[in-house]
């Protein structure tokens, strides 16, 4: 597994809003190599779209590590790293305090969808009518905390054939932008109240 740490010069987690060096660290368990650093800063640039271009860069550099660790990790950086793929860790330590909490959690996390891709969670989202799907996610949620959102829908967006599926949430999670462009999916969002949002998922080519 590989495990992104953005460090300060004390080797201690950086918030990421401040200048720091991200070390990629490759392992298991107790044994772990830097394969890679990377020096890291976006408290010098005014511009957002600059900024926002500095962390896609920084976050394309890590290449296949997908875990970011840092002591603050909030706002557009966060939005960035969970739309391409990255589960972020707020944690506040050194590197060698900190990796095998990360790496058991990920382990942990990682056979969670594994059990719920093998228990086939698409009976959950409800089948309305012919092509047509309905899921609360926030109720789901609610009832098991340990269920993403990610491992309720993308088995079902993966491999099902629809129009329509409709998913009430509390908040748009961050990735739905992301994976929908990647499977030629649209959306769109209503408030239905202020704690539900109502999302319409359809393929891009159904919308008329």
């Amino acid at each position: 597994m590989e495990i992104a740490v953005f460090q300060d010069t004390r080797g201690k987690t950086q918030s990421i809003v401040e200048p720091g060096i991200i070390k990629v660290y490759e392992g298991s368990k107790s044994t772990w190599k830097i394969t890679k650093e990377i020096i890291f800063r976006i408290d010098n640039i005014a511009g957002i779209k600059e900024v926002r271009g500095n962390i896609i860069n920084m976050a394309e550099e890590l290449g296949n590590c997908k875990v970011f660790v840092g002591r603050e990790i909030k706002g557009m950086t966060y939005n960035i790293l969970d739309g391409m793929g990255f589960n972020t860790w707020e944690l506040e330590g050194t590197p060698m305090e900190l990796l095998e909490f990360v790496f058991e959690k990920e382990l942990e996390e990682a056979n969670i969808i594994k059990l719920s891709e093998l228990e086939n969670v698409k009976p959950i989202i409800q089948k309305v009518k012919d092509g047509h799907y309905y899921v609360n996610l926030k109720k789901i949620q609610k009832n098991n905390e340990s269920l993403t959102s990610k491992s309720i829908l993308i088995p079902f967006l993966t491999t099902t054939i629809f129009y329509q599926l409709e998913i009430i949430c509390g908040h748009i999670p961050p990735w739905f932008h992301a994976e929908f462009e990647k499977l030629n999916l649209k959306m769109e969002a209503t408030h239905i109240s202020q704690s539900e949002i109502k999302v319409k998922v359809y393929p891009d080519i159904c919308k008329e």
